[in-house]
Parts: structure tokens; C-alpha cells; sequence
């Protein structure tokens, strides 16, 4: 007869279920060496090539689209995708912000002065004030839409989706006469198409999408506040 231990048939230990990776301990600064240096590498190559581009925009895009070159909803919604792409956690995402935002203005000057146009000295423009400001936030927002849990990632988009939408709301209402509305009228669709997909990939429950919307309203009619106050 087969022992009675051999026909025991044991189950193996239940192993904890894996732990999100947006919750883990470091999840926002936990970078390798390898991934610090790609967003590094992304970001400056990223700027400067868009930031030395945008001269000869300028001169050579369409009536329609013009303002793209000039405009803060362009240069903001760049730098975001800049450091997006370079997968940076938000520690770091924070510091390439401001890195993207200056390689954009530097370059641009640079470029210019080089077409033969005078665009003053180096770090005296208002925006490098700008970068300056906005660079850290702009960062960490792009960090947070990769890494953070579902809530924040879709809040990390409403900045974004603010100037956009305040850029658009703004201009179509101030300086329609002298530029083309087609451009305005692109920014606007794009703050709403950029917070729906953020909102349907982090399957949001109705009362967090609320939320999402309100904050991304306010940030809107701060932005506006701020174009009313300092551009007219």
C-alpha cells in the first residue's frame, strides 16, 4: 500500500498580490542611472531642436496656424511633451521643466540671432521668468501622468489643458482681429481632447471626473485672470 503521505496533495503558498507600482515606496524619484540619462538626453535634444525651430516658424507657417510660433499654449503644451517623453519620475521631471522651458528660449534666441535678427541677451527675456515659474510645474505634471495612482495622473493633465483652453478663450476674444482664430480655435479642442483622454485612461469614477473638470476650470479662468491682468 503507497504511503498516506503520498497522497496528500499540498497547495502552495498564497503570495501577496503584487503591489501597484503606483504606490510602491519611491515611485516618484526612483530613477536608474540609465533612465536618468535617456529623459536627460530627451530633454535637451527635445528643446533645443523644437526651441530653434520655432525661429524659422515664424517666417514659414501657414496663415492659419501662425501663432503656434508665439503663442504660451505652444511653447507650454512642448515642454510638457518633451519631459513626457523622456519618462522622467516627477523628482526629476521637476528639475527638467525648467531645463526644457530655457533650452526652448535659449535656443529660439540663438537661432534668430543667427538669421541675422537681434534678440537681446541671453536670460533677460520675460520668459525665461516664465520657465522659471512654470518650468517645475510643468515637469511634475508630465512625471505624475506616467507614474502617479489614476486620480492624480488625470489632475496632472488640467494645467496643460488650462493654459490651452485660457489661451484660446483669451485670444479668440482679444486679438481675433489681427491673427488667425483657426489656431485659438485648435487650442481650445485640444485642452478638451487632451483632459478626455486622460480622464477615460484613468477610468475615473463620476465624482473624481467632477473634480478633474473643476480644477481644470479654475485653472482656466486663473490663467485668463493672468492674460487680462499682465497682456492688456
Amino acid at each position: 500500500m503507497e504511503p498516506l503521505e503520498s497522497t496528500r496533495t499540498t497547495q502552495p503558498a498564497a503570495q501577496p498580490a503584487a503591489e501597484p507600482i503606483a504606490l510602491r515606496s519611491g515611485w516618484w524619484h526612483a530613477e536608474t542611472r540609465r533612465s536618468a540619462l535617456w529623459a536627460i538626453l530627451v530633454a535637451i535634444a527635445g528643446a533645443v531642436l523644437i526651441g530653434g525651430l520655432t525661429s524659422f516658424a515664424q517666417q514659414y507657417l501657414p496663415p492659419l496656424i501662425h501663432s503656434l510660433s508665439n503663442s504660451v499654449g505652444g511653447w507650454t503644451m512642448f515642454s510638457f511633451l518633451i519631459v513626457w517623453l523622456g519618462r522622467a519620475r516627477p523628482l526629476l521631471a521637476a528639475v527638467l521643466g525648467v531645463v526644457v522651458f530655457q533650452l526652448l528660449v535659449e535656443s529660439y534666441s540663438v537661432v534668430t540671432e543667427w538669421r541675422g535678427f537681434d534678440d537681446g541677451d541671453p536670460f533677460t527675456s520675460i520668459w525665461t521668468l516664465v520657465g522659471l515659474v512654470a518650468g517645475p510645474l510643468l515637469g511634475v505634471a508630465a512625471g505624475l501622468v506616467r507614474y502617479a495612482p489614476p486620480l492624480w495622473r488625470a489632475l496632472a493633465v488640467t494645467p496643460l489643458c488650462a493654459v490651452l483652453l485660457g489661451e484660446g478663450i483669451w485670444a479668440l476674444n482679444t486679438i481675433a482681429d489681427t491673427t488667425s482664430p483657426v489656431y485659438w480655435s485648435l487650442e481650445i479642442v485640444l485642452s478638451g481632447v487632451f483632459l478626455l483622454a486622460a480622464i477615460l485612461h484613468a477610468r475615473l469614477a463620476p465624482r473624481s471626473i467632477s473634480l478633474v473638470v473643476c480644477v481644470g476650470l479654475l485653472g482656466t479662468l486663473a490663467f485668463v485672470a493672468v492674460c487680462l491682468f499682465v497682456l492688456s
